[in-house]
């Protein structure tokens, strides 16, 4: 599987493998994304990249039949178990052990000599191969369909890949001194002094069977733990003298469930106590992750960053216990990669549109590039995107019983956070719709209370945590101008990049595009993220005049503007409802009154309205019929404002036609013309007409 835009996370992974697996544990690595980031690929990548390398385990915190720390280790167990050349074959004989006593049931907690007789008998009806494989296997869960396509077997053959991990136990002898022989000596020599391992084993029943009292889960954890660290190093033997050979891996993807947060911390906590282990650590998470984590503990990487771990000398600061770093955005350079890799046959100004709708979210990019490959001919004006939203995704690869649905649906349920299995939420998804038509938060948190997704004490329905993220970026003031690869959901980490690959601030207002020079083709003003996109696409899918149909909610929220003195908020929901005219006509008037810089601002600003057009025709044609129909001379600066205004309006909306070279050559000339309206400083004018006539170039 090829990897578009991640070979620093890769470069980190490697990092992190290459400590030596003698030395200190090197620091949990977190990967942070939002929804569709890339977080799950990315894992399923690396997967193909060890496998048959080293040993590894991969496992999705949030799958069903995973409810606690055993669990996660019998996984881990599961897969780390696979045979690798260089390494062998690790056993786990001491947490097979272990998980047999722990979950029997009929235990007699209340006479010691005959629990002992009970766990003796046990051990022995499970001393064949088969059944102590099965007991490993099913703690594990449904772990096949989590391993990749290159090492899955049918589940008949899946008895077979850990069969030689308890090979030597079946083969010794059950006399009484050595039931289990080693594994079962170990339980012996824990805790502060030695005694007979069998009591160790009634013990971590008792923890098991009653985990609400005391520290009893705690102790039983701790104990799990330190048996599978155990069989780990004794599986590694030798090999951990070889500094060379990297570590063993362990993936755990959405580590942010409440089940991967606990189990984290348990193993950062038993490292700084000094329980090392031979694991390189690699989790996913939505950011993010570590907030209440000490800064002393953490280490937070911006792009680009290496960790440059070294082995710690004496006296020196020993390694942060966590590393995150925030997956960034596929640039334009990524999408057009993968483009040439999978799709070379397509249209190469559909990925510009898709970029533009996506803005390098993975997942999205990924579904529109292979939808929009399929596609055999397409409309003559423009509406691109909405036929590949339209199409129905393929049939799933595997005998899954996935329902299939449209690209449009997919991206939406991914982006919703929904798993197949879960029902569409249509009554919160429905007001989220509403709130989609605000500008800014605030705007839309009062729609959320007026609609029941929210009250005025805080949190009411499932998805009311998505209405920040629809609008990322609106702590800067402005939430629709913004570079074309800043991180959402996280103002720290927000940047912009140069056409060389450098990073900018991207923090600064009306001069916030400073740090990117007009001429750098792939920066574009950017409206909505795709959620709130799709979202806007349902609200004009409503009934025209239904009560919280287009017209109804941007008529509403005018009306809240012009009260509150947003005069930009006004414009932008009237250019939304489509009075072009009028608001072109206020934007003309103010062209000798306000300095260039604020009205460019304002102008980007309202330009970013979203629009319910159908772009049947070619967008250069649509743009002046917008202008011809509000009844502007041409010629006169009404005109020129308005068919600037129109032409950036359909330029900032992804549904608008690919043929959209003449476009920009159009904004280009009435950008100049524009400018010299202008009294004070006429250069952000013409560098932005400098900017559209290499975006012009680009769409040809």
């Amino acid at each position: 599987m090829t990897i578009f835009g991640r070979r620093h996370a890769v470069g980190l992974v490697r990092e992190v493998m290459s400590c030596p697996a003698d030395g200190p544990a090197p620091p949990v690595l977190v990967f942070e994304a939002d929804r569709g980031g890339g977080k799950s690929a990315l894992l399923t990548a690396l997967t193909g990249l060890l496998d048959g390398r080293v040993p590894y385990a991969h496992v999705d915190l949030a799958a069903t039949g995973r409810t606690g720390t055993p669990e996660v280790l019998y996984a881990l167990a599961f897969h780390l178990g696979r045979p690798c050349p260089l390494y062998g074959t690790l056993r786990f004989p001491r947490l097979a052990v272990g998980k047999l006593v722990m979950e029997n049931a009929s235990l007699d907690l209340h006479d010691r000599e005959r629990a002992r007789r009970q766990i003796n008998a046990l051990l022995r009806t499970h001393r064949g191969i088969d059944n102590l494989v099965t007991t490993l296997r099913d703690g594990a869960g449904n772990l096949p369909a989590g391993l990749p396509a290159s090492v899955q077997a049918p589940l008949s053959l899946v008895p077979r890949i850990l069969a030689t991990l308890v090979s030597r136990l079946a083969s010794w002898r059950w006399s009484s001194p050595f039931v289990l022989g080693r594994a079962q000596k170990w339980y012996g020599t824990q805790g502060s002094h030695r005694r007979p391992a069998v009591e160790t084993l009634i013990e971590l029943n008792q923890w098991h069977r009653r985990p609400n009292l005391g520290n009893n889960a705690r102790q039983r954890d701790e104990l799990l733990w330190a048996a599978f660290r155990a069989d780990l190093v004794a599986g590694l033997g030798r090999r951990r003298r070889r500094t060379w050979l990297p570590r063993c891996v362990v993936l755990l993807d959405n580590a942010d469930t409440r089940l991967g947060r606990h189990f984290l911390t348990e193993l950062v906590r038993l490292r700084a106590a000094g329980e090392s282990d031979p694991l390189a650590v690699v989790a996913t998470a939505r950011e993010p992750f570590g907030e209440h984590f000490g800064t002393a503990e953490q280490r937070i990487l911006e792009s680009d960053e290496p960790l440059l771990l070294r082995r710690p000398g004496p006296g020196t600061r020993q390694w942060p216990r966590w590393a995150r770093y925030a997956l960034p955005r596929l640039t334009d350079t990524d999408v057009v990669q993968q483009v040439s890799t999978a799709h070379p046959s397509l249209d190469r100004r559909l990925p510009l549109q898709v970029q533009q709708f996506a803005q390098g979210n993975p997942a999205a990019v990924s579904l529109l590039l292979a939808s929009a490959a399929e596609v055999s001919s397409w409309p003559a004006g423009g509406n691109e995107l909405g036929v590949v939203l339209a199409r129905r995704e393929p049939p799933p690869p595997d005998d899954t019983d996935r329902v299939q649905c449209t690209i449009e649906e997919r991206i939406s349920r991914h982006l919703l956070g929904l798993d197949d299995g879960d029902p569409f939420p249509d009554d919160d998804v429905e007001t989220l719709t509403t709130c989609a038509a605000a500008r800014t938060v605030e705007q839309a948190m009062t729609l959320a209370v007026g609609s029941g997704l929210l009250t005025p004490d805080g949190y009411t329905g499932k998805l009311s945590a998505l209405l920040a993220q629809l609008w990322p970026d609106d702590a800067d003031g402005d939430a629709n101008v913004r570079p074309t690869n800043a991180r959402p959901g996280n103002v720290r980490h927000a940047d912009a990049r140069h056409a060389d690959g450098r990073s900018g601030n991207a923090r600064h207002a009306d001069s916030r595009h400073a740090d990117v020079h007009p001429a750098d083709t792939r920066y574009a003003d950017i409206g909505p993220p795709p959620l709130r996109r799709l979202l806007l696409r349902r609200l004009a899918a409503r009934r025209p005049q239904a009560q919280h149909g287009w017209a109804k909610v941007h008529g509403r929220l005018r009306t809240q503007c012009a009260e509150q003195g947003d005069r930009v908020g006004e414009l932008y929901h009237a250019l939304a409802l489509g009075r072009l005219g009028q608001v072109a006509a206020q934007l003309a008037e103010r062209t000798s009154t306000e300095p260039a810089a604020d009205w460019l601002a304002t102008l980007r600003a309202v330009a970013q309205a979203p629009t319910n057009l159908p772009h049947s025709v070619p967008p250069a044609d649509e743009a002046y019929r917008l202008a011809r129909a509000t009844g502007a001379e041409p010629d006169s600066r009404l005109g020129r404002v308005t068919r600037l205004l129109a032409g950036l309006w359909l330029a900032a909306d992804p549904f608008t036609g690919r043929h959209r070279a003449d476009l920009h050559d159009d904004i280009k000339r009435d950008f100049r013309a524009v400018a010299l309206q202008f009294p004070d400083d006429r250069s952000l004018l013409v560098a932005e007409a400098t900017r559209h006539k290499a975006l012009a170039d680009l769409w040809r």
